[in-house]
């Protein structure tokens, strides 16, 4: 991980690109790794996405057309200014009615798409794969969802995700995402929050200094913005729930970019009254020899769930 400034980027949009760029060449640098090819994820404010539902019988020719229309009408942008893809996931059957197909799409625009690409090749990066935000972190959440409820059909979860962009609600059944509400944060409190615990090269003591004082030491007490964070996030969950017909959720999980939002996991619990765990997407996961006794710390695992996710798409054939 490397930390960025706040005003490098707002709103997923790369606003200091070549900033942005000394920082991932960096990153790529330390890494070690001499992997080029890479699958990348769109911030979820960046991309739309939306489930629609056509005859089965339509041809490639008439479905495109489909999508197109229906990429126009969500962007308000002519379909020549989008990058946009789709899929159909599955045929549903209604009484009396012919059989349908459900179309996910994903479209963004054009000339953001064409930065993301940019930044990957200005570290000598090949981009193999652009993906969505939400759905690489709900590949490697899914994972974790099955394991903890083999005994439920139908579990229904709700994912709580804070970055420096922003927080995020992901309401899944079943692994699939069924609802979306999205949070806009003060970004520079945020960063400020998160690079106390950003840097790599922090022993554990530095570490253990940093949390001590974002515990509500000498420097800054943090427990308010954390409770005024966990309220808000609790209120788009029960709005969800009130309006929808689940009564309650089967977990709620947390990811987030920096162990120190742990205090927001226990102001989750306090004002859901429900069990909130934070994620590790390396659960059940070997590590390797050289990740054993490094900074590589469970506390650290949460914030990268998203990357894990973008991971595992090598063994879904992906990538």
């Amino acid at each position: 991980m490397a930390p960025l400034q706040a005003g490098w980027m707002v709103e997923g949009h790369i606003e200091q690109f070549d900033e942005v760029a000394a920082a991932l060449r960096h990153l790529v640098k330390v890494s070690g790794s001499r992997t080029r090819d890479v699958a990348l994820a769109m911030p979820d404010s960046a991309v739309i996405t939306t489930k629609i539902r056509l005859p089965a019988d339509l041809g490639e020719v008439e479905l495109l057309r489909q999508v197109e229309a229906e990429v126009e009408r969500l962007s308000g942008h002519s379909v020549a200014d989008m990058s946009f893809d789709y899929s159909v996931q599955g045929r549903t059957h209604a009484p009396g009615q012919n059989a349908d197909v459900e179309v996910f799409i994903a479209a963004a625009r054009r000339e953001t798409v064409q930065d993301w690409l940019g930044l990957a090749e200005s570290a000598g990066l090949t981009p193999v794969v652009m993906d969505v935000g939400a759905e690489a972190s709900m590949l490697a959440a899914r994972r974790l969802i099955n394991a903890k409820h083999v005994a439920i059909a139908s579990p229904v979860v709700a994912l709580f995700q804070v970055g420096t962009e922003g927080a995020s609600l992901h309401v899944t059944q079943q692994g699939e995402i069924v609802h979306v509400t999205r949070k806009t944060l003060d970004g520079a409190l945020l960063s400020e929050l998160m690079a106390h615990e950003s840097g790599l090269d922090k022993t554990h003591v530095e570490r253990q200094k940093d949390m001590e004082s974002l515990s509500g030491g000498e420097q800054t007490d943090w427990s308010p913005f954390l409770t005024t964070l966990a309220d808000g996030l609790a209120s788009d969950l029960d709005a969800f729930i009130s309006a929808s017909s689940f009564r309650k959720m089967d977990t709620i999980l947390l990811a987030a970019d920096s162990p120190v939002l742990s205090g927001l996991q226990d102001a989750i619990r306090r004002r859901t009254f429900s069990d909130c765990l934070l994620v590790d997407p390396f659960s059940e996961m070997l590590l390797g020899p050289a990740l054993e006794g490094s900074t590589f710390q469970h506390a650290r695992h949460a914030g990268m769930l998203k990357a894990c996710g973008l991971a595992l798409r090598r063994f879904h054939g992906s990538c």
